[in-house]
C-alpha cells in the first residue's frame, strides 16, 4: 500500500519533484492545486510574511488538508546574495515534508550560483535587444512591473521577445513610473531554478528513505551543526565556527555528533587577531 503525499503548488513544480520519488515508489506524489500566491509571490505584490521554512510548511499543511492527507509537501526559494559570497546571486530552495498525524516536519534545502537571475529599471535609453539577451529570453521567462495610481502592477512569465519589446515600448510611450523589468522566477518560468529544486528533491527523497537508529522513523539526517574552536595563534574560543555536523531524528530525540575533523583554526579567520 502506498504513501500518499500532497504536493501543495500552482507553478509546475510537480514536473521538478516527482522524479526523484520515483526512487521510492512505495510513496505516491499527487498533485494539490493549492494559491500558494497567497503565502507570497517573487515579484513582491504579496509579500511573504513568514521565513521560506515557515512559508514551506504553511504550503505543505494546505496541501494536506486539501487532500485529506496525512502527508503533505511544498517548496520555497529564495533569489538573492549567497551566503559566503555576497557578490554573488544564489538561489536557495527549501523542501519542507510535514505528517499531520505524527507532527513532525522534515525540511532539506539545496543552495546553488546555477540561477539565471536579473533585474533592471528601464528608461527611454535603454537598449531593448540588449535586454531581451540579459534576461535570456525565450528559454527564460521575465516579469515588466509599473506603477499606475499608486498601485504596483506586473505582468508575469513573458518568453516572447517581440511580445517583451512591444510591451515594454508601449509602457515607455505611456510614460508610466517606476518602470522594470525582471527575471520571473516562478518554476514554470525558470529552468535554471527547476534544475535546483529537483536537485533539492533528491536530497529530501534521500532523508525520506534514511530511518532513525533509534525509533525507525523516516528524515533521520544533518540538523545542524555544533560550534566553538580555539585559534591556534592566540587562543582564543570562537564561538562562529562549526567543528562538528549533528544529525538528528525529526521524531526522537537520538541524535549523533560528527566531527568536521578540524580542531583550530588558522589566526587568518580569527576575529581577536584580526579585528
Amino acid at each position: 500500500m502506498s504513501t500518499t503525499i500532497a504536493l501543495g503548488t500552482k507553478h509546475g513544480k510537480l514536473a521538478q519533484i516527482a522524479p526523484a520519488f520515483e526512487r521510492i515508489p512505495e510513496w505516491e506524489l499527487t498533485l494539490a492545486e493549492i494559491d500558494t500566491d497567497e503565502f507570497g509571490t517573487f515579484s513582491g505584490e504579496i509579500p511573504r510574511t513568514l521565513s521560506p521554512r515557515d512559508t514551506a510548511i504553511a504550503k505543505a499543511r494546505a496541501g494536506a488538508q486539501l487532500l485529506g492527507t496525512d502527508y503533505g509537501l511544498a517548496s520555497e526559494g529564495s533569489i538573492g546574495s549567497h551566503p559566503q559570497l555576497p557578490w554573488v546571486t544564489s538561489d536557495h530552495e527549501l523542501l519542507a515534508l510535514v505528517c499531520v498525524n505524527k507532527d513532525f516536519v522534515i525540511v532539506e534545502t539545496h543552495l546553488s550560483a546555477d540561477i539565471h537571475a536579473h533585474k533592471e529599471d528601464v528608461n527611454e535609453n535603454t537598449n531593448l535587444e540588449q535586454l531581451v539577451a540579459h534576461l535570456d529570453l525565450p528559454v527564460h521567462a521575465a516579469n515588466i512591473l509599473y506603477n499606475q495610481d499608486n498601485d504596483l502592477k506586473v505582468i508575469k512569465g513573458i518568453h516572447d521577445p517581440k511580445n517583451f519589446i512591444a510591451e515594454l515600448s508601449k509602457l515607455r510611450e505611456a510614460s508610466v513610473q517606476n518602470l522594470r523589468v525582471e527575471s520571473d522566477f516562478r518554476a514554470m518560468s525558470s529552468p535554471s531554478r527547476q534544475r535546483n529544486i529537483s536537485a533539492c528533491a533528491e536530497k529530501l527523497v534521500t532523508r525520506i528513505s534514511t530511518r532513525c537508529v533509534g525509533c525507525n522513523e523516516i528524515g533521520w539526517g544533518k540538523v545542524g551543526y555544533e560550534y566553538g574552536l580555539p585559534c591556534r595563534g592566540c587562543g582564543q574560543m570562537l564561538a562562529s565556527v562549526p567543528h562538528s555536523e549533528k544529525f538528528g531524528c525529526v521524531a526522537c530525540d537520538y541524535s549523533e555528533v560528527v566531527s568536521l575533523g578540524q580542531h583550530s583554526i588558522d589566526p587568518a579567520r580569527c576575529d581577536f587577531c584580526n579585528p
